[in-house]
């Protein structure tokens, strides 16, 4: 498999610029292998850009969708997107008339599915681009083939069921209390809408430094601008506590893990502060993979992206929100999702796709949990490393209050070197691991997170504590020697 091969022959060199990761039709990451690369991707340099064959599906428009685009083209300078229901198409259309007041936007529904063409003026295209990449909800590459060829959806009767039953399982929840969405985006995106019908009017927090477009979407979203706390420490958790006895609050949202400082913030004082303020906690797990911590007694809907650890692969995307039945808000949250949830948005392919790929979750992350630990515990001490970021290390009694006992401290890692800006660049493009982004593969990947997501924002980032030298790591089921080794040829190359 694709997959397998790169764990032997990672994408890393310079020519490997623009591949797609893995070798797939389908695949959601493409290879950025040296640090200009990076800085040539986000200048928009044309040299750069002309090598990539596809990008990730919510920054870059796969190919197929583009082609699908095309199919449906009625006017040759409009712009054109593709959504799977008429509803997530439509409010996109909310979305552009809210910037753009006088621009006409028209929807098209596509004959014999629920797919729905939305055309707009193309001085909307950056703010289309901007919703397609912050809901989460356009089309996926194989619904694009499916259009394409004309082709109808598969029975994914099955698949949903398998996907389902294994999310329960892991989270300990039951079936019911589990709702699946196209990518991990669309999931938290959903919960957003939840969360401002539940509390019109009243802003968000995000707290601790987050996936960057969580954040985002609360900003563009939102009908208030998002309290922001960077650190997610005790000292901000009591700034938080001071700001609620004069300011009402719909929601707040959290990771756990953080991504990319893997911090852990104090859930238990969380909950009893949501308890007493009356506001539901929306907490990101994608980086406990499920099987690692219990965090879901302490949110009222949990979110995860299964693009990342629950697939494994890099070539398919899905989310999904688990309620927590026993919080406070489990019942009216299942009520607007049963209301809201769209379940035709997630294609029944990707499904089949995904049920595949987590055949063999648990035992996936169980080895991954090992690897990751024991590369940690190599670089941790290392003269090149400034320093580290990963649960073992970073707020770990904060992570053992909810790690399963068989549970890991997860695959993610983050560090950053010491002289950074001396030597950081050369150790990147030194690194014999595939670079990209997307994290949670079975083959270890690499990327410059800050670099790559907060480019036009690296001061912002810097001082909410996120270095923009950070590297950050996804470690696969290489055997931890060679991957090692890899690291040991790097630091010697950039010191070299």
């Amino acid at each position: 498999m694709p997959q397998e091969s790169l764990r032997t022959h990672p994408l890393c060199r310079a020519e490997d610029l623009g591949k797609p990761i893995p070798a797939t039709k389908h695949a959601i990451s493409m290879c950025l292998p040296r640090w200009q690369d990076v800085v040539g991707y986000e200048e928009r340099d044309p040299a750069t850009l002309e090598k990539l064959t596809l990008g990730y599906p919510r920054f870059l428009y796969h190919p197929l969708v583009i082609q699908a685009c095309e199919l449906y083209r009625e006017h040759p300078l409009e712009g054109l997107q593709i959504y799977s229901t008429r509803t997530a198409a439509e409010r996109c259309g909310e979305y552009l008339a809210a910037l753009h007041p006088e621009a006409g936007v028209e929807l098209r529904p596509i004959q014999g599915t629920s797919a729905t063409v939305i055309a707009f003026p193309e001085d909307c295209a950056d703010d289309a681009k901007s919703f397609w990449q912050h809901a989460g909800e356009g089309i996926s590459s194989r619904w694009a083939e499916a259009l394409l060829n004309g082709t109808n959806a598969p029975d994914a009767t099955e698949a949903k069921a398998k996907i389902i039953g294994r999310i329960a399982d892991f989270t300990g929840t039951t079936p019911e209390n589990v709702f699946l969405f196209p990518s991990g985006m669309a999931a938290i995106y959903a919960a957003f809408r939840a969360v401002q019908e539940l509390h019109a009017g009243r802003p968000t927090v995000q707290f601790a430094f987050p996936y960057g477009d969580t954040l985002k979407l609360q900003e563009k979203m939102g009908t208030e601008a998002p309290l922001f706390y960077p650190r997610g420490n005790a000292a901000e958790l009591d700034a938080l506590e001071q700001k609620l006895e004069s300011t009402a609050i719909g929601g707040l949202f959290c990771e756990f893990p953080t991504n990319p400082l893997l911090t852990c913030v104090d859930l238990p004082r969380l909950r009893k502060l949501a308890d007493a303020r009356g506001f539901p906690i929306i907490l990101d797990e994608t980086l406990g993979a499920c099987i690692n911590q219990e965090t879901l007694p302490y949110s009222d809907v949990s979110a995860i992206s299964l693009t990342k650890f629950f697939s494994g692969t890099s070539d398919v995307m899905g989310g999904a929100l688990i309620i927590n039945p026993n919080a406070p808000y489990a019942d009216r949250f299942k009520e607007r999702l049963n209301r809201i949830h769209e379940p035709e948005t997630f294609h029944p392919a990707d499904m089949i796709q995904l049920a595949e790929d987590s055949k063999e979750y648990r035992e996936r992350v169980e080895q991954i949990n090992k690897t990751a630990l024991e590369v940690c515990r190599f670089l941790e001490p290392h003269p090149a490393v400034e320093s580290i970021y990963y649960p073992a290390f970073t707020d770990k009694a904060m992570y053992d209050r909810v790690k399963r006992p068989e549970g890991g401290y997860g695959g993610l890692l983050s560090f950053v070197l010491k002289d950074a800006a001396k030597y950081t660049a050369a150790f990147y493009d030194a690194l014999e691991i595939t670079k990209g982004p997307n994290l949670g593969t079975s083959f270890s990947l690499c990327c410059p997170f800050v670099l790559l997501a907060h480019y036009d924002e690296l001061d912002w980032a810097e001082a909410a504590g996120a270095s923009r030298y950070l590297i950050r790591i996804s470690v696969g089921l290489e055997p931890t020697e060679e991957l090692i080794a890899r690291f040991d040829r790097a630091f010697a190359a950039a010191r070299g």
